[in-house]
Order: C-alpha cells, then structure tokens, then sequence
C-alpha cells in the first residue's frame, strides 16, 4: 500500500499541554516537503514514522492519526487511531467506505471475510486490535496494515556522521544511515558500481570502495574504506568530508533498500544538509530520477532553496504554520494556484517565500 493522506493531532484533549495538530497532507510517490523553520517538517516525518512504530512494535505515542491508503488493487484504505493516556480510544479501518473495524474504549467489533459477519471482542485497551487478533484469511485488513508498517523506514540526513558506525540486528531492518557499512556488504559488484557512478556524477572523484576492519575497533565494527583517484593509500570513513559521506550513505541504502523488495516509504529529514548546494542539487535529481523506477514512496524535508528548484513543482509541498495548526499545500490540493504560479514563470523558492499560495 501506499500512504495518500495523513492527518494528525495531539494535546488536543489534555489539559495543561500545549496542541499540535497536522491538517490533511497529501502525498504522492515523491516528495519533497519544505517550510520556514519551526514549520513543523520534522515533526511530520516523526508523525508517518511513529504510526508505523505504532502497528508494527506495540509502542504507545499519545495522539490521533488518520491515514488513507491506496492498495495494489486502487482500493482505498482507511486507518484511525486515537490514544490518550496510553490508552486506545479509538480504532477504525475502512475499504472503500466499508467499514471493517470500529472500535471504542472499551470494545471492537470487527468483519471476518471468511464468515461475513461481524464479530465483537474485548482487546486489551493499551492494545490495538492487530496485535491481539491477527489471521491472514479473516482479517487479511490488518495484514496490509502491517506489511505497510514493516516497509516503513525513516532516517535523518542531518544526524549522519562518517564518525558514528551502527550495526543492525538484520540488514534488512536498517533504520540509520550510520548503518552504512552493512547495507554495503550486501551490494553486488554491479550495484556497488552503480553507487560509484553516482557518486562521481555529484562531483566526488572515487575509484573504488569497501569495508573493512580497522586496528581499534572491535571486529564487527567494519568501516567503509574510499579509494580516490590520484591518492594513493586508502582513506577511512572518518578521514572523509561529512558531506561527502552523507551522500554516499544515502545512494548505498538506497540501493540496498530499492532491491530488497521490502520497503514501501523511505523517510528523510533534513536532506542535503551539510552539501554544498551543487551537490544537493545532484544527489536530489539522482534519487528523484532512481526512485521513479521502483515502487517506493519517497518523502523528504528540507530548507535548501536549490534544492527546492531541483524537484517538479508538482512533488513540492509547501508547509504553513498558525499557532498550534500546520496546513500543508500542494498540487494535489492547491491545484489551481500551483498551476497559476507556473504561468508566472518564477521558480519554486519565490513560491515559498511569497506567501502566494496563501493569499
């Protein structure tokens, strides 16, 4: 499944806490999310990536999500959940208006395909109802939920460091670009090439590139290993420009992830920080033009203004916050004016900084 739309809300029903709330976004397959600082871009990454962590770990984030979805089959899929207090007060799922669960504090009533009625039962109230009555035949429901969830990953460009190495449980549950040595190991000489390619297409001169271990470090601590050209001697990750190692964890997950068959959303914050705005600019058109050959939806955050002049103006959302309330704008549901500023000529940061789209 892919996400469509999500909205969000928390504090809303607690007193003494400061509310937060995310008015309907809309997404496509790629996009690129963009704001004035304190707009709220990370915290929309955190919500998509926390509603995952909710379905696929039984972890409790107090708040109020809902999600639409589109199937393989163009169904349209509904999700609701409401937790306060650590509490669920809230579960709904629908397909195509047809409810298929609903749930209130203190029961659920849920649709079995294979009898065609409705059941009623009594989950535990700090449990949604996926984690306590799963079956692939009667409620194949959850399970889309749940292969949605488990393709999930989110990452941040920022927090990316050539000084930092992160070894995962299995390759495949890779949730940090610091994590970078491992997804290497799992490239084959064709992918691993592909990702060198790239690289010098951004503007970094590299010949060859792998892993190994280094005196100091335990033995299943192994570090990427760059040959540039003209220098003779190896040089350590941590040798290496941050920038320069930023972008090349980002292509090599990337490409690990692309082919594992397994992710459905890669989630970004902060992208191209730390790049000079060429090479931002590069790695953006090379991600963007890479991920339109795969069935991954891509959602990233940034500020950098070359970068928003980089992506179509159809894969731009632009985000606007009053008090507690972000709006997030878009061609999906800003149609006419998106398409009134492209008469108008002028790039996608005037569109940013006018307030056009407000007006």
């Amino acid at each position: 499944m892919r996400l469509k739309s999500i909205c969000y809300k928390e504090n809303h029903l607690t007193a003494g806490a400061n509310p937060w709330e995310l008015e309907k976004l809309s997404l496509g397959e790629r996009n690129l999310i963009v704001g004035k600082n304190a707009t709220g871009k990370t915290r929309i990454i955190h919500v998509i990536n926390n509603l995952a962590r909710l379905i696929k770990t039984q972890q409790i984030f107090n708040g109020e999500w809902t999600a639409s979805f589109i199937d393989e089959s163009n169904d349209s899929f509904e999700f609701s959940i409401a937790y306060e207090n650590g509490k669920v007060i809230k579960e709904q799922i629908s397909i195509n208006s047809q409810k298929k669960l609903e749930r209130t504090s203190s029961l659920a009533q849920i649709f079995s395909d294979i009898t065609l009625e409705w059941q009623t039962i009594f989950p535990p109230n700090d449990r949604l109802v996926l984690h306590v009555r799963r079956d692939e035949k009667e409620f194949p429901f959850l399970e889309n939920l749940v292969l949605w969830a488990d393709g999930v990953r989110g990452f941040s460009f920022a927090n990316t460091s050539p000084n930092l190495i992160e070894i995962p449980e299995k390759p495949s549950q890779l949730i940090s670009l610091n994590a970078v040595p491992s997804a290497l190991e799992q490239l084959s000489s064709q992918q691993l090439k592909k990702v060198i390619n790239q690289l010098n297409e951004i503007g970094y001169d590299l010949e060859a590139v792998s892993t190994g271990v280094v005196t100091g470090l335990q033995p299943t601590a192994k570090m990427i290993l760059f040959k540039e050209r003209g220098i003779a001697n190896l040089l350590k990750q941590f040798e290496i420009s941050q920038g320069m190692f930023r972008a090349f964890s980002v292509l090599t997950i990337f490409e690990f992830l692309r082919s594992s068959g397994s992710v459905g959303t890669i989630l970004v914050d902060d992208f191209g920080e730390g790049l000079d705005f060429e090479r931002s600019k590069k790695l953006a058109e090379i991600i963007f033009e890479d991920q339109s050959e795969s069935q991954i939806q891509f959602v990233m955050t940034s500020n950098d203004s070359f970068l928003m002049n980089t992506v179509p103006l159809t894969e731009l959302t632009i985000c606007y916050r009053s008090i507690h309330k972000v709006k997030c704008l878009n061609y999906s549901n800003s149609k006419d004016k998106f398409d009134e500023w492209q008469q108008l000529g002028l790039n996608n940061f005037d569109l940013l900084t006018s307030n056009f789209l407000n007006q």
